[in-house]
């Protein structure tokens, strides 16, 4: 079941009505079997993986947090984590290593819905725990209710235990501008996903598959083809992700919960370390707390600091999926942040020799592009599936870049026509114009809407409403991260 899908728009109202008219102690139960029945139209044949899964944890947080001995909660904590980290690399990584290790060659597992993103959730209420910043959940249904919360069991956000757990408990009536904002926020998931990345995706897929699409093979081989689906690429993964977190979020906060943030406005940042504060932020974050800071973060110098930043996007890369090209994806993204803190001192003199300052609308937009661009042009190497043909498309792209290409009508020749590439165009400027608010204002998208004119902002409701309508005959695919 699929956001973008009519099952979820019938399956979700049914969710809220029953949620607010059940007596609020029994409403984890209800929550919880929908969350059981939405994960299993995705994936039934891995609801058993998802129970074991929370059996392990639960267990393991009760352990790690009645011992009394030291070294007894250390010995849970790798319990609680090997066991449950077993079934994540048997599925994700056990045909990689096969094929290593062995002449027979690798394998490929059908690979559990979600289970990359219900494990790291899991493992923070082990830590979390054996912390002592949360108290073990006594009753188990409550806790799986955490770990299967369906707005987020596909593709995040990461939630935490301290974060997530205590508003199981809470009390939540129905309040109409919490709904309001959470279904706006729906609304504009289903923007991102339905009006820009389904046509995004054939401008991408007619570019880098061009036989597939049915386009001439000469006429989008290199230049600026390729270079336009290259950052055509990190739109369409933007939009589509965040789509997705944007979805998930507003339909918890129609309920009353409020989900970690996943997104803020990644392509106005300034330099790469910028980017992930404000990429995939769940997740950024949770290997910032349970894996940069206990090897020791920055505070045992800058080669230690350099080395756990290498090790941690190096994990971030493999965490995607057992290909080099991961791999280098997230080493490429760790090099910048190391190269980026390294030249500091060099920045410093040539900004006070030059009299650069960052904080300055120019200097600003040229550090975005540049950002942009390096970030776009590492995306191959996540998209390809072969180092040798991630080196070919960048190459590609940074030769025969032809303007006049631009204005010959060749653009609309990708498989979208001039009325799609108008749309998406406007679509993406309508993007761009709310992140530049929201990150002005230093608001959610949610919070934009609030502090507009009742009349401007119906104006937004009905254009987003009507253009998304108007996407519905386009193929509804599942979201990018699901895969993951």
């Amino acid at each position: 079941m699929l956001f973008n899908s009519l099952p979820f728009l019938i399956f979700f109202p049914i969710v809220i009505l029953f949620y607010f008219i059940i007596p609020n102690r029994y409403r984890y139960i209800w929550l919880l079997l929908c969350s059981y029945f939405f994960y299993a139209c995705q994936d039934s044949s891995a609801t058993v993986l998802l129970m074991v899964s929370t059996v392990i944890t639960w267990s393991a947080g009760r352990l790690v947090y009645n011992a009394d001995i030291p070294g007894q909660k250390k010995l849970y904590v790798a319990i609680g984590f090997v066991l449950n980290l077993s079934i994540l690399i048997y599925f994700k990584y056990a045909g990689f290593f096969t094929g290593l290790l062995t002449d027979t060659g690798s394998f490929s597992l059908v690979l559990p819905a979600g289970i990359s993103f219900y494990t790291f959730q899991s493992l923070t209420y082990i830590v979390d725990c054996y912390r002592e910043e949360v108290e073990p959940e006594n009753n188990i249904l409550k806790y799986a209710l955490f770990v299967s919360f369906f707005p987020c069991i596909l593709s995040g956000p990461i939630e935490r235990s301290k974060h997530l757990l205590p508003q199981i408990n809470d009390e939540h009536s129905p309040d109409l501008i919490r709904i309001k904002e959470g279904l706006f926020t729906m609304l504009w998931g289903y923007f991102l996903k339905m009006v820009i990345v389904s046509r995004l995706d054939i401008l991408t897929s007619n570019v880098f598959n061009p036989n597939a699409g049915g386009v001439s093979q000469g006429s989008v081989s290199c230049g600026m083809p390729m270079l336009i689906a290259m950052f055509a690429y990190s739109f369409k993964i933007y939009c589509d992700f965040a789509g997705y977190s944007f979805i998930a979020i507003g339909a918890a906060r129609v309920m009353g919960f409020e989900l970690i943030r996943n997104f803020k406005q990644p392509y106005l940042a300034t330099s790469v370390s910028d980017f992930w504060r404000r990429w995939h932020i769940s997740l950024s974050t949770w290997f910032r707390d349970y894996l940069y800071i206990p090897l020791g973060g920055s505070r045992k110098g800058d080669l230690r600091r350099y080395l756990n930043i290498m090790i941690v996007f190096a994990v971030s890369g493999i965490w995607h999926g057992a290909t080099l090209n991961f791999l280098i994806w997230g080493l490429l993204f760790g090099i910048y942040q190391v190269l980026g803190y390294a030249c500091k001192p060099i920045k410093a003199k040539a900004s006070a020799l030059f009299k650069l300052d960052s904080h300055k609308r120019a200097e600003r937009v040229l550090c975005i592009a540049f950002t942009y661009l390096l970030v776009s042009v590492t995306w191959t190497f996540f998209r390809q599936e072969s180092f040798a043909g991630a080196i070919d498309d960048i190459s590609r792209t940074f030769s025969g870049i032809r303007l006049s290409w631009l204005f010959d009508g060749s653009l609309a020749g990708l498989g979208l026509g001039t009325m799609n590439l108008l749309f998406v165009l406007l679509a993406i400027l309508i993007l761009i114009l709310v992140d530049i608010m929201c990150e002005k204002k230093g608001c959610e998208v949610y919070s934009l809407m609030d502090r507009t004119p009742a009349f401007a902002r119906w104006c937004v409701y009905y254009l987003l409403f009507i253009m998304i309508l108007l996407s519905c005959n386009l193929s509804t695919q599942e979201f990018l991260y699901q895969k993951f």
